[in-house]
């Protein structure tokens, strides 16, 4: 099924019920512009999604951007890993990864089946983890895959059973590899999408052999991420794995008497470290964190709901834009210094997508926005947390991706 319809099917349903910092992304390495490119995701109101390319981040600051009819039209989630832009999609010709060719021109691999994908995330030696899960509660057996994209192949595979001894099962939210562990945070939910979320779980693996090795619980915090977007755990420079749990009605869930909150990982541990815990509630922003993006260093970019309005949003109301109130801050996670961003409007949710969504260029941030009124890309500065307004998406919404490519040699 046409991952697009399916998503659309899920919305009809539920009412009724890292990311690895990545060289794509940062300005440590020697550039050579003539030897660059930068390549987007867009998505129109009725789902197609294309892929453009793009010389310079100044195109993405004036006039409009409109891909109706332009660029190259490619079902599917796109993400980049390695230095490729891969367009993840359960569709029968499968997922294909676009490069820069020694052309300057976007070049594709073969297509690769990868099955339906709904938590992924990239890894340190450049690959991509995707966990495929079913969706209507056919079975508790989820399939993980690591996608190498330097040959092309999904170089290994095997099958977890992530069934709870009470009937329910465990739906995977994000993914992130530090090390030799892969970690898998969850929700809890049942055959009707009752979501249950009394504790932070992660199941956690050797990497790449893919064993599983045993499942954390910590209950200073509720369920990390959500459904479908990738943005609830970040690793950052130092290698430390940060989650992110709302605990919020606004990401489907029924709110506990926790906080919403941020746990550690620490670098070669396997384990939540008990001396850490950023409670998002009392903080200075008052707020429900959804969703965090890497912003260099221990930095992230986070959206959040204020917690006094959380209860009156609609339920799962991240979705399709069906509020508007989010705020937008950046966190230090190691001193939890909070720097608000200023200058940008509230806005709504990412809409499933989320991963690989915020560039970083020259300690600015570029990612799209969407409020009640329009879509459009901001730029923020990491450092103050200005936002200025850049351009206009019409014919659409949001930009679901964007990442810089470098020539192949």
């Amino acid at each position: 099924m046409n991952k697009r319809i399916k998503n659309l099917l899920a919305l009809a349903v539920l009412p009724a019920l890292f990311f690895s910092c990545s060289s794509d992304n940062d300005n440590s390495e020697v550039r050579n512009p003539a030897d660059e490119t930068y390549v987007l995701s867009y998505q129109t109101t009725d789902w197609d999604v294309y892929v453009w390319q793009f010389e310079s981040v100044d195109e993405l600051m004036t006039g409009s951007i409109n891909m109706v009819g332009k660029g190259i039209e490619q079902a599917g989630a796109l993400v980049p890993v390695a230095n490729t832009f891969f367009a993840l999609t359960g569709d029968a010709e499968g997922s294909v990864g676009y490069y820069l060719n020694t052309e300057g021109k976007l070049g594709t691999t073969a297509n690769l089946f990868t099955g339906d994908s709904y938590a992924y995330g990239t890894t340190d030696d450049n690959k991509l983890v995707m966990i495929n899960s079913p969706w209507d509660a056919s079975s508790t057996q989820n399939e993980i895959l690591i996608y190498d994209p330097a040959t092309v192949t999904i170089s290994k595979r095997v099958y977890d059973d992530f069934a709870l001894p009470n009937g329910h099962f465990l739906w995977p939210t994000s993914v992130n590899v530090s090390g030799d562990k892969l970690f898998v945070s969850t929700f809890e939910r049942d055959k009707d999408w009752k979501l249950y979320q009394e504790k932070a779980v992660v199941k956690v693996y050797e990497y790449p052999s893919l064993k599983y090795l045993k499942t954390l619980e910590d209950s200073r915090t509720t369920a990390i991420g959500q459904y479908y977007t990738n943005t609830g755990m970040v690793q950052t420079e130092s290698g430390d794995i940060y989650t992110f749990s709302s605990n919020s009605v606004l990401c489907g869930y029924t709110p506990t008497a926790s906080h919403s909150g941020i746990l550690r990982i620490k670098k070669g541990q396997s384990e939540f470290d008990s001396t850490y815990f950023f409670d998002f509630e009392t903080s200075s922003l008052k707020g429900k964190v959804l969703s965090a993006y890497p912003a260099g260093g221990e930095k992230v970019l986070v959206n959040y709901i204020p917690a006094d309005i959380d209860a009156t949003q609609p339920e799962w109301g991240f979705l399709r834009y069906k509020s508007f109130d989010l705020k937008c801050a950046i966190v230090d996670l190691t001193t939890k210094a909070i720097t608000p961003v200023t200058g940008l409007p509230n806005h709504a949710g990412d809409n499933y997508f989320g991963f690989g969504s915020a560039l970083i260029e020259s300690g600015k941030i570029y990612k799209s926005f969407v409020t009640s009124t329009e879509g459009r890309v901001y730029q923020i500065d990491i450092a103050t947390g200005v936002a200025k307004a850049g351009a206009l998406i019409t014919g659409g919404v949001d930009l679901p991706a964007i990442t810089r490519l470098t020539k192949k040699k």
